[in-house]
């Protein structure tokens, strides 16, 4: 098909912003991130997120050689574990923390006295943690009364940056599952969980499917990014379920495996359902009459990053230096080592009990980079394995995504330890690209979502098990599974995020 319309995708999240820009044909003009200056972790403030936004649209627009009128639709993903408080005129009351914030730790038991651990599970359909809305609440509401006072909207941040340019105060239901404000099993805010917590649910923005129309930019914020007044912004998605949009994995019976950024595995499922281990949370798909089950952790970046800043700092500059990705420099290494990586163990997700087991003097960097490859890739088997003890049916298609779905080497040890054949689907800036997906669904560009994503997503490849490092990976699985259970077993008080679960 020629050309003819153009998507914007943004996603918002604690490491930065990332964009792209998409044709209706998946062609990608260009993709970018921006940085929101100071650490990626602990209180950041908000306008930090728009101030990217609004330069790096101007940036990635200008790359692709793109009038401002071109952008046919804008889509936006984001983190779902953080909340921006906002007052009547539009004023960011306090800072906002991604994810677990050990200052609100105390009121996690806080929560859970007040609603009750089994009807939080009911409810919410999750148990009590550090990254959640009504965890952050609870402490807004003691710590800063006068924050509490002046509130009138509670937004998460992809919510947040499509307030600044469309003025509408919009979630979908993958982020709003994340609050443990929400019932996934009716997709709307339970008020039975606000009563118990006196929470005010004006301040609760509307429940929109994904793959719909929630706003349009206004005037101000097109002047101060460079867009289109009346571009249409869609509701877009979770950070999680957009990369399953820009995977394909849209309907019951299918996967997302994230390789690198927060190694999530997302399962759509036809209703809401629970998984008994716990390693699985249940939310919804952005998409409508599809739910969810969502796990942080597995196969992420933390250790790559960790590898890549205190161990191969001179080969990371080196690659960089010579435009490669330092992964693929890190991956040669480990492609050098045999599957088992000679004994040593890296667990991941867990930040309390998360390393290597087992080194020794005869590894080297490139044991490091394997074992960790490994581990994501036992995590993510015993995820899906452990859904055998439920109702819950396997998934029978499974697609890589993410940084490391263009990554050969890691690719081949998720199919050999999931002792399957795998796809992978590599598009830069993953989650984005699935926000620009949905855009182009929304407004008709595709017939649906399914559809769009099909066309727009053109760098796949299949991955076959190899037999003997199947049986390598299945004699890991178990050793690994006996370490992991054995540190869970030591764990003196409950898991700060919904990644800790993993273990």
């Amino acid at each position: 098909m020629a050309v003819s319309a153009y998507f914007l995708g943004i996603d918002v999240s604690a490491g930065g912003l990332g964009l792209i820009v998409i044709g209706g044909d998946g062609t990608v003009l260009a993709h970018l991130r921006r940085a929101y200056g100071g650490e990626d972790t602990g209180p950041m403030d908000p306008q930090d997120w728009w101030r990217a936004a609004r330069t790096g649209i101007k940036e990635i627009l200008r790359r692709a050689e793109l009038r401002a009128d071109q952008v046919r639709a804008i889509g936006i993903s984001g983190d779902a574990d953080g909340v921006v408080a906002i007052d009547r005129e539009r004023k960011v009351l306090s800072p906002a923390v991604f994810g677990p914030d050990p200052a609100v730790a105390s009121y996690v038991d806080q929560l859970t006295q007040k609603v009750g651990a089994r009807n939080l599970l009911n409810l919410a359909s999750g148990p009590a943690h550090t990254g959640a809305t009504a965890v952050k609440l609870l402490w807004l509401r003691d710590t800063h009364k006068r924050v509490w006072h002046d509130c009138a909207h509670l937004l998460s941040p992809k919510d947040f940056l499509r307030y600044r340019l469309t003025g509408t105060a919009v979630t979908d239901a993958c982020d709003a599952a994340a609050s443990l404000l929400f019932n996934p099993r009716t997709r709307s805010w339970s008020k039975q969980l606000l009563q118990l917590l006196d929470l005010n649910p004006a301040w609760l923005p509307a429940i929109n499917n994904g793959n719909s129309i929630s706003g349009r930019v206004i005037e101000s914020a097109a002047r101060e990014a460079g867009l289109q007044a009346g571009t249409p912004v869609v509701t877009g998605a979770s950070h999680a379920a957009a990369i399953a949009v820009t995977a394909g994995v849209l309907q019951p019976g299918t996967a997302a495996i994230e390789l690198g950024n927060q190694g999530s595995v997302f399962l759509p499922t036809a209703e809401a359902a629970r998984d008994p281990s716990g390693r699985l949370l249940s939310t919804c798909h952005c998409i409508a009459g599809t739910w969810a089950l969502v796990s942080q952790g597995a196969a992420g970046a933390d250790a790559l990053d960790w590898l890549m800043l205190h161990v191969m700092p001179s080969e990371v500059a080196q690659a960089r230096r010579a435009q490669r990705d330092p992964l693929d420099v890190m991956a040669e290494l480990a492609a050098e080592i045999p599957p088992g990586a000679d004994g040593l163990i890296h667990l991941p997700a867990a930040a309390k009990t998360s390393g290597f087991l087992g080194l020794t003097s005869r590894h080297g960097r490139g044991h490091l980079v394997r074992a960790v490859l490994e581990g994501g890739a036992i995590a993510c088997q015993r995820i899906l394995t452990g859904l055998a003890d439920s109702k819950i049916p396997a998934p029978e298609h499974v697609v890589l995504t993410g940084p490391g779905a263009s990554n050969h080497l890691w690719c081949q040890i998720m199919a050999d330890a999931l002792d399957r054949e795998v796809h992978a689907a590599a598009v830069p800036e993953v989650a984005a690209a699935g926000s620009a997906i949905l855009a182009a669904a929304t407004v008709g560009v595709h017939k649906t979502v399914e559809d769009a994503a099909a066309k727009m997503v053109k760098n796949r490849n299949s991955f076959a098990a190899r037999r003997s490092a199947a049986v390598a990976y299945a004699d890991l699985a178990r050793e690994s599974a006996r370490l992991a259970d054995a540190i869970a077993g030591t764990r003196a008080k409950p898991p700060e995020s919904a990644a800790e679960m993993l273990l």
